[in-house]
């Protein structure tokens, strides 16, 4: 099977990144400001939301690129294999999201911060977008089954986790430095959040193999258009 993407749904996918990742380390770097232990809870569960949809929904939208046709063909409607996703996987693939969004803001606002909880942040968050990732891929219900370079599929996980450690690491010192550079490392850190997010899928994609004549068994699921709505 060869695949395309499309240039503008690539781009959007990491503009979604980088924004979720930014909305949700500006509020976990607030959340130890607030004195109410359940206001802190309300913010890192609003943050933990923010961040969760929006990998889950990067994910989505760089499937949304995708094409796939037989190999040797020339790639328009009429020969794009027609792609779909499995409602139960969808749902569990953003739950996924949100939790080990939750845990890894959690790790992070915490005063006792140390870096052995800033190593277990990192590790949670890129092993959290992995599974997201992965999930959702079986989502599609391919058959027969996409099967995966170990090579790439290590790597994927990895640039995973150490981007998402570095991430985590500069909001971490946004409580701690100068006012005067919170918001350059802000956008630093969502910039390499963004980054890691968007450079794990698209990797984990150069993994996948989809086998000549594959068909998409969820393809009656829920489609990329409503996931568009």
């Amino acid at each position: 099977m060869s695949s395309t993407y499309s240039g503008w749904l690539v781009a959007l996918s990491l503009a979604v990144a980088v924004l979720a990742s930014f909305t949700a380390l500006d509020l976990s770097g607030r959340i130890y400001l607030l004195i109410h232990r359940g206001m802190r809870h309300a913010w890192l569960a609003v943050g933990a939301a923010a961040m969760g949809i929006g990998i889950w929904s990067m994910h989505f939208i760089g499937m949304m690129a995708l094409s796939l046709s037989p190999s040797g063909t020339r790639l328009d409607n009429a020969s794009a294999v027609p792609l779909g996703y499995d409602p139960t996987l969808t749902a569990a693939s953003l739950a996924i999201a949100m939790g080990i969004s939750w845990g890894a803001l959690w790790l992070v606002a915490s005063e006792r911060f140390t870096r052995w909880r800033l190593a277990i942040a990192g590790v949670t968050l890129g092993i959290g977008i992995a599974a997201m990732h992965y999930t959702g891929m079986a989502a599609m219900k391919m058959n027969p089954a996409i099967e995966y370079d170990p090579r790439l599929f290590a790597a994927s996980v990895a640039i995973a986790i150490v981007a998402a450690t570095a991430a985590l690491w500069i909001a971490r010192t946004l409580r701690d430095g100068s006012l005067r550079y919170v918001l350059a490392k802000r956008v630093g850190a969502a910039l390499v959040m963004g980054l890691a997010i968007t450079t794990m899928h698209y990797t984990g994609m150069a993994a996948a193999n989809f086998a000549p004549g594959a068909i998409c068994g969820a393809a009656a699921g829920v489609s990329s258009p409503w996931l568009a709505c």
